[in-house]
């Protein structure tokens, strides 16, 4: 069992991974956000509730899930958690008084449901010890990932990864905008990758980002502008539109060996992501989720058109506990050809962030002979929007 912590800079909540088997197609995980569905109880202590002690460790409460349907029935679970100094975990909810912010009254059961839509903040009591607030949302909307069209099927559509390092200080980044510009508008090249603007070259850029500025650190080489292809090589592409064209020729496939379904809905600046990733071959592999936003107008430098200033596909925040993590995705083991993993993310937008136009962009890689990972397939997905797994 992993478990991932906020990381401060994105506001990102993050998860725990559980793995449970079904009949029905293999191994299935299911990865949902500050809860694993059932823990390892260790050794024979008690929750303290009968012998009126109580036990040494630190104490956190737990949802089951970090947003439900406001529909009066769909439920969050709350539970109130002991790890001890070996970070053994012990279930101490029934010994425990949990609280909705707002309320002097402690709740009655430990499961909560709601018909209004909004944020509901909870916090509990374990003997004298207090567990950090949590935060549960309660949409009109939750995302569902769309039912899979051809269930029994691995064809997957495959798409290249391309990260353009750029930023709107950089009087030489509109010849590659140009090149880019001419790729996006060309039939036979648009469909074939993801694009990602990393912007990072000055930190005075509207679409600047921490997130940009750690991609950029990992590929650029500071000579801008610069391409990166998928999370292997760098790419000098500033002017040649048929360099960036020959260089998609030489990693596209006609297959993925991976695929995504995604759907992502919000509340306020919470984003909120459910994603559904189904192997086609056997391998290990990770998970990656990233934030894009469209329509950020920056001046830019050494441009000739107004739509020079207005970039698209900008990086805002990577989900992960560490860089490493953020850039090739949680690790999410190994899958045999037709199992599928369901992931949970939560995205906090920053006040000059607009949620109604960023986009989230889901990256699936895979281990390569060498024990690295690589870009097997991606896809992007706007906020209040769906995308199906994409087949051949």
């Amino acid at each position: 069992m992993i478990d991932f912590s906020k990381h401060g800079k994105y506001n990102v909540i993050f998860a725990k991974f559980i793995i449970k088997p079904t009949l029905l197609i293999g191994m299935k995980i299911r990865l949902l956000t500050l809860f694993a569905a059932s823990f390892a109880i260790i050794g024979c202590s008690t929750d303290g509730k009968e012998s009126g002690t109580t036990i040494e460790g630190e104490i956190s409460l737990q949802a089951s899930k970090s947003y439900i349907k406001c529909d009066g029935t769909d439920a969050v679970e709350l539970k109130v958690i002991i790890t001890d100094k070996n970070g053994n975990q012990q279930d101490v909810t029934s010994a425990s008084e949990i609280y909705m912010s707002g309320n002097a009254a402690k709740m009655d059961s430990n499961l909560f449901s709601t018909d209004k839509e909004g944020e509901y903040e909870f916090y509990a009591f374990y003997g004298l010890k207090m567990a950090q607030n949590i935060t549960v949302a309660a949409l009109q909307d939750t995302p569902e990932i769309p039912a899979d069209s051809q269930e029994g099927s691995t064809a997957f559509k495959h798409r290249i990864l391309l990260i353009q390092h750029t930023g709107n200080e950089c009087p030489n980044c509109p010849r590659m905008m140009t090149a880019l510009k001419s790729l996006r508008e060309d039939p036979a090249y648009n469909g074939l990758y993801s694009h990602v603007a990393s912007h990072s070259y000055n930190d005075t850029d509207a679409a600047y980002s921490d997130a940009a500025k750690s991609v950029s650190s990992t590929f650029c080489s500071g000579f801008y502008p610069e391409a990166t292809l998928n999370l292997t090589k760098t790419y000098q592409l500033g002017t040649d539109l048929s360099e960036i064209k020959t260089s998609i020729d030489e990693l596209k496939k006609n297959q993925a060996s991976a695929s995504a379904a995604v759907a992502a809905e919000a509340l306020g600046k919470k984003i909120f992501v459910e994603a559904e990733v189904k192997a086609g071959t056997e391998n290990s592999f990770r998970v990656a989720a990233w934030l894009l936003e469209d329509d950020i107008y920056a001046r830019q430098a050494g441009a000739t058109e107004s739509w020079f200033n207005y970039h698209e596909n900008c990086l805002r925040a990577m989900y992960g506990t560490t860089p490493n993590n953020q850039i090739y995705g949680e690790r999410i083991g190994t899958l045999k050809s037709g199992d599928k993993v369901q992931c949970t993310f939560t995205f906090t937008a920053e006040d000059n962030w607009k949620t109604e136009n960023c986009k989230v962009l889901i990256i699936v890689t895979e281990q390569t002979e060498d024990g690295h990972y690589d870009v097997a397939s991606t896809a992007v997905c706007k906020v209040g929007e769906s995308v199906q797994h994409e087949y051949n």
